[in-house]
């Protein structure tokens, strides 16, 4: 069993795509599809299940995962540390972070204390500037779907999300009890960055509901806080919406939808234009990604608006 094989291992299982991590490492596709079945060859178990389009780790290459991802990397800072005991990280990093998404600052934040000398710029917007022509050397956004052919992007995280819509919008209006009520109900469409609309769902037979809407926002904290004062449903991260059901400030509705989305993605050009202060922050970003969160009391003033009650 190679150090580096569980290195590609990890990549693998960070990108969930063998497509991506040969983009990333430059290396062909079959040769990262090999030693990856080496590997678990070597383990005597199978880390991933292959799907037509991705791949996701099975139990046990989660575990392996986590036991090792920690051990590789101090064994990385050790060989780095020893090899160049004088060599100090620097150069200019110019980060984009959509503005629900400011989590990512303490990851920019831990990253400066470990390499004082590098220069950092963090722009923080919901739109989608061009990178190459701003010189953004990496943003995080919120985003349905990659749409530059030019750039690399990766999931952060797929999570379970949920409809949900204020107590009130309920007692006045009912509560759906189908996919197939929605059209009854307004929904409140979030606008992507890429000028996108979420305002169809998917049936599980593959159909698609357009749904009815007087308001369209492209703000996070606005859609919650446009159901919070009961002008529709939305759909959002469950994680999320529980916060504000816990406070009684929303409901979710129709528990059986519980469809999986990614809707954060990391994007950067290609890896050959990038700088080395540009990759060894995209590899510090990528190890710590999926472990990172808002308490709960974060969440709730990143994801809230500061509006007073409605009155009469």
């Amino acid at each position: 069993m190679k150090t580096e094989d569980i290195k590609l291992f990890h990549k693998v299982a960070e990108f969930g795509s063998l497509t991506e991590t040969a983009k990333w490492l430059d290396l062909p596709k079959s040769n990262i599809s090999r030693r990856i079945k080496q590997l678990e060859s070597d383990l005597k178990i199978k880390l991933f299940h292959r799907h037509s389009r991705h791949i996701t780790l099975t139990a046990a290459g989660n575990d392996f995962y986590n036991a090792t991802v920690g051990l590789i990397h101090t064994l990385d800072k050790t060989i780095s540390k020893l090899q160049h005991p004088e060599k100090e990280l620097v150069g200019r990093l110019k980060i984009m972070i959509s503005p629900v998404m400011m989590n990512i600052g303490k990851l920019v934040l831990e990253f400066m204390q470990l390499h004082p000398a590098i220069n950092v710029e963090v722009i923080s917007s919901n739109d989608e500037l061009d990178l190459i022509k701003n010189e953004i050397d990496v943003a995080f956004r919120v985003v349905n779907t990659r749409t530059e052919e030019n750039l690399i992007a990766h999931k952060i995280q797929e999570e379970p999300y949920g409809l949900y819509a204020s107590p009130q919008y309920l007692l006045n209006h009912g509560t759906p009890a189908s996919l197939d009520q929605l059209p009854e109900h307004n929904f409140i469409i979030y606008r992507f960055s890429n000028g996108e609309l979420l305002n169809k769902l998917s049936h599980d037979n593959g159909q698609s509901i357009q749904l009815s809407s007087n308001l369209t926002v492209n703000s996070v904290p606005l859609l919650i806080e446009s159901a919070i004062q009961g002008h529709g449903l939305i759909l959002i991260s469950q994680r999320v919406g529980d916060l504000f059901a816990q406070k009684n400030l929303l409901e979710q509705v129709i528990h059986s939808y519980s469809p999986n989305y990614n809707f954060g993605w990391i994007v950067h050009p290609p890896r050959q234009y990038l700088s080395l202060v540009t990759q060894e922050f995209l590899n510090f970003v990528l190890l710590r990604i999926k472990r990172l969160g808002y308490d709960d009391k974060d969440a709730m003033n990143v994801f809230r608006l500061p509006f007073p009650p409605l009155t009469s």
